[in-house]
């Protein structure tokens, strides 16, 4: 047997064993996986070696077993994954008697699993529960649909099938309606009912019908089945989750994306904390659903990534500025998408007041404490609590022995009743129970119960949280303390980092032990502090100022050495940006912050194509570098690398307004400073199509690159250069150019030499006397290179030249092909200036192909795409492509147009020479060529055709 080839089935129903391998821990530690996905090595030493002396031995040696025995079984090492089938998970896929007879009794039934965690035992009676439930509605329903003798076998069968809870009313009434009169069965079946409901079949009293429920979710099974019920509905509408933090808004969250994800279910969880404008939670999704690729998506972008009717799960959304908008932008560009929003923010459960976008079929859910036991509930009542049932599993993972008793049963309802259920809460007060007993934690709580809700109302649990937050921190042990500042720090982080950011792995399994971490990416080690606590521990940062800023500056000094070692478009970066961010701003306050560090951050955002979240994110740093008194160096890149993610982010004016700004202050003196914005004022002058003071600008920059010797940005500025004297009238002068800086490509790497010879390709093949074979074996070549390097936008880029270059051969099969290519890709990636060129590209083509009514059609769509670029060239360009066309209807305009264009210096040279052609013997005095003026024009006759 091969690692490439998996052993077979698992089985865990009324045994435990794969094959011949019956080794329990080791494969307990593959059901596991098998039933729930990749689990996180951290989590699974957690549940199965709860109180081993080495957890992460046992676990090794667990694996090891596993592996020598089923080679192939349980692949990863920091993600344990398995391709190994499991009897349980195809059980739920079989219905009527296949059901039946493959269930040969309970899940892990007789299994011995030893000393598990209680989360372990949770999940084991769960899927028993569960398991036994499916079969149990499967036997009922086969025996109403079969003969009295059958049917009342089946009853029985149902009745006491191994695994399953005591039967519900619902479930005695049917099997009561099979079962044969006046047999044994249904006497025992009518004699439970009466317990339960009564003698005329009416509900009993709460105590007992509370003491059969399951506990799913303990306490969230309404909220879950209304989400689910919700999901399951065709169409695309959204659902808001609000409530306090620490409520369980995240954990219902999970919880759905698991119930989602085993049916089968397009679904996705992305923690949006933190996320301050839909442009830095649009990369965030774009992510979750292609991990490390440079994708810079739009929201109708990401379609298809997100496959059919997906739900998506924003988790956290509480710093989002631009809420309602983001909404209707969701409605409007993925109109086949659920989401469920979670926040604490009320506004997420105000949605459907007058004046807030159309939401459709909105679902609002508001989440408040568990279900708590009343003053005089008796000992089954006071056990059906989901308040009680959380704090006593909480409690079980301090003090092993601890359970509830008739002597502590009325402590602890009381207790759940003083924190209002809370569930976060609950699970620090029971940590107490490491240090203290529980009559002590129960008289702590009384004693601040006055003042656990506001006289207005509030009564949330949010002040009983932060009571209980600030006794848990002044239960830490100095050392636990220390860390848990440390660690409020960080936006999150790989438990592998804690020794670099100075805390143990002592102090790290004590702050687990008391509540103040979680893990809240599933599949993922990753920890954070809950973001409830936040605001015990900023108190406790400015108590402690000398140990708060130990803190920000240890994390700083981590992550920026770390990641200057980087290449700034390194997958694994993307997982830290929140804790760059951060650590950036830390050094800027610590004035430790070097300029190349954040030239560094800007190629990650701008290589990675996280332009908008770039700007916004740069936006803040430099206000934060010029209040914080920065050294001039720091407050120019900050304020540079804004400028240039806004222009390359398409938002042109913006990038025009900080240039300008900056060129007139102080900062400006500085000749690199100086240089880069020229250099970026250039560019957005080149876009808006002013060509000949876009050519100033970088000539003014290209000097100053020139007296620093700056020769890479010397290479760069020419080429820039080069690109906007192709609208002036010197042919001759390109070709200079061009040969000057090919001939000086010899003295730069492979990588720089290729990305300066796709700019050149660009000015070449609009040459009168291009050799277009050549070029096309140019352009296939350096494809490849961009290719394999992972560059993706020169790669989109160079596909548009070849589209081109196969056109003017005349070969437009392949360019049709290629176009296809293009458009695929440009679902899922954000390029505006790309899908014009395509657009442009298409119409041409559909022209060539003999389909000018197709192609009208698709110029008229163009249309929308260029009233939105500030590029004159775009007009142009699908002027000349219909130019032809129109003409039979308006010679006269198509004339005077061309000849406008003709006679334009501002228009490139490819241009003006096929317009001189197009004019002809146009004699009147050209006018000067209003882009405005053309736009409307071409609207009308297009669709006049």
């Amino acid at each position: 047997m091969t690692a490439s080839t998996p052993p077979t089935e698992l089985r865990t129903l009324g045994d435990l064993h794969l094959g011949a391998f019956r080794k329990v821990k080791s494969l307990l530690m593959l059901a596991y996986v098998a039933l729930e996905g990749p689990t996180p090595r951290r989590d699974m030493r957690t549940l199965l070696w709860p109180r081993a002396r080495q957890p992460e031995s046992s676990l090794r040696v667990a694996l090891y077993v596993m592996r020598e025995a089923a080679p192939g079984a349980l692949e990863g090492e920091d993600r344990l994954e398995t391709a190994v089938s499991c009897d349980a998970t195809r059980l739920l896929t079989l219905r009527g008697q296949e059901a039946l007879d493959a269930y040969p009794g309970a899940f892990l039934a007789g299994v011995k699993v030893g000393d598990v965690s209680p989360d372990f035992e949770d999940w084991a009676e769960d899927w028993r529960t569960r398991l036994a439930r499916h079969v149990q509605s499967e036997a009922a329903t086969l025996a109403e649909a079969s003969d009295p003798a059958h049917a009342a076998a089946l009853a029985e069968r149902a009745y006491r099938m191994p695994g399953a809870p005591p039967a519900e009313p619902e479930l005695l009434r049917r099997l009561l309606a099979v079962t044969l009169p006046g047999s044994a069965l249904e006497a025992e079946l009518r004699a439970e009912l009466h317990a339960l409901t009564g003698p005329d079949d009416e509900p009993a009293p709460a105590p007992v019908r509370a003491a059969t429920r399951s506990g799913r979710m303990l306490g969230r099974s309404e909220p879950l089945d209304a989400l689910l019920a919700w999901a399951a509905r065709p169409g695309g509408v959204v659902a808001a989750v609000s409530g306090p933090g620490g409520i369980g808004k995240s954990t219902l969250s999970r919880e759905l994306l698991r119930e989602l994800t085993r049916t089968g279910r397009n679904a996705v969880l992305v923690d949006a904390e933190g996320a301050r404008s839909s442009a830095d939670l649009l990369p965030r999704l774009a992510a979750a659903r292609a991990p490390g690729q440079a994708v810079q998506g739009t929201w109708a972008g990401l379609a298809p990534l997100l496959g059919d009717a997906p739900v998506i799960l924003l988790d956290g959304l509480d710093d989002l500025d631009d809420l309602t908008l983001l909404l209707g932008t969701l409605r409007r560009e993925l109109p086949g998408v659920r989401w469920v929003l979670t926040g604490r923010r009320r506004r997420l459960g105000q949605l459907a007041r007058p004046g807030q976008p159309d939401l459709g079929d909105l679902l609002t859910l508001t989440l408040s404490g568990l279900d708590v036991p009343p003053p005089d509930a008796d000992l089954p009542e006071i056990a059906a609590s989901s308040a009680v049932a959380l704090f006593l599993r909480e409690a079980a993972r301090v003090r092993r022995e601890f359970t509830l008793t008739p002597g502590n049963a009325g402590v602890i309802g009381g207790l759940t009743r003083r924190l209002l259920g809370h569930p976060l809460a609950l699970a620090l007060a029971a940590s107490w129970l490491r240090v203290e007993s529980l009559d002590d934690v129960y008289a702590r709580v009384l004693t601040e119960a006055a003042t656990l809700s506001s006289p207005g109302g509030d009564h949330d649990g949010r002040r009983g949280l932060m009571l209980v937050a600030q006794r848990s921190w002044e239960l830490l042990s100095p050392g636990e303390q220390d860390a848990a500042l440390r660690l409020g720090v960080c936006a999150d982080f790989d438990p592998a980092d804690a020794p670099a950011l100075g805390v143990t792995d002592t102090d790290l399994d004590g702050l687990l032990a008391h509540s103040f971490l979680e893990t809240y990416q599933p599949g993922s080690e990753r920890l954070r502090v809950y973001p409830a606590l936040t605001g015990v521990l900023t108190a406790q940062a400015q108590a402690h100022p000398e140990l708060a800023h130990a803190a920000r500056t240890a994390h700083a000094r981590h992550y920026l050495t770390w990641f200057t070692a980087q290449a700034p478009e390194s997958p694994p970066v993307d997982a830290e940006r929140g804790n760059l961010r951060l650590a950036v701003s830390s050094a800027i306050r610590d004035g430790t912050l070097k300029a190349s560090t954040v030239d560094h951050l800007l190629a990650h955002y701008d290589r990675r194509g996280l332009l908008g979240s770039g700007t916004d994110v740069f936006a803040v740093l430099a206000d934060e570098a010029e209040d914080a008194g920065a050294p001039d160096d720091i407050q120019a890149a900050t304020q540079i690398a804004c400028m240039w993610l806004a222009y390359r982010s398409g938002r042109l004016l913006d990038a025009q307004t900080l240039a300008a700004r900056f060129l007139q202050g102080p900062l400006a003196n500085d000749p690199a400073s100086r240089m880069k914005a020229l250099n970026t004022l250039g560019s957005v002058r080149g876009q808006q199509g002013q060509y000949k003071a876009a050519v100033e600008l970088l000539q003014q920059a290209l000097t100053i690159a020139e007296h620093l010797g700056d020769r890479v940005r010397v290479i760069m500025y020419r080429t820039n250069i080069l690109s906007h004297l192709g609208f002036g009238d010197d042919i001759e002068r390109v070709r200079q150019e061009m040969a000057a800086i090919e001939s000086q490509l010899s003295e730069f790497s492979d990588v720089f030499s290729t990305s300066v010879r796709r700019l050149l390709i660009q000015t070449a093949m609009h040459l009168p006397d291009a050799d277009l074979d050549v070029l096309s074996s140019e352009v296939s070549r350096i494809l490849k290179k961009f290719e394999g390097t992972g560059d993706l936008n020169n790669f989109l880029i160079c596909l548009t030249y070849e589209s081109y270059i196969k056109m003017n051969q005349g070969k437009i099969r392949e360019a049709q092909a290629i176009n296809l290519r293009l458009e695929n890709m440009l679902k899922s990636v954000e390029d505006p200036e790309i899908e014009i060129d395509l657009a442009l590209l298409e119409t041409k083509l559909l022209y060539a192909r003999g389909r000018a009514s197709e192609a009208r059609l698709h110029a008229k769509r163009m249309l929308k795409l260029i009233f939105g670029s500030s590029n004159p060239w775009d007009t142009v360009e699908l002027f000349m492509i219909t130019a032809l066309d129109i003409h039979s209807e308006d010679p006269v305009n198509v004339r005077a147009f061309a000849a406008s264009i003709a006679h334009n210096q501002n228009t490139h040279f490819s241009h003006r020479w096929r317009a001189k052609a197009l004019a002809g013997e146009y004699t009147a005095q050209p006018s000067l060529l209003d882009i405005d003026a053309l736009r409307a024009w071409l609207e009308h006759r297009l669709n006049s055709l």
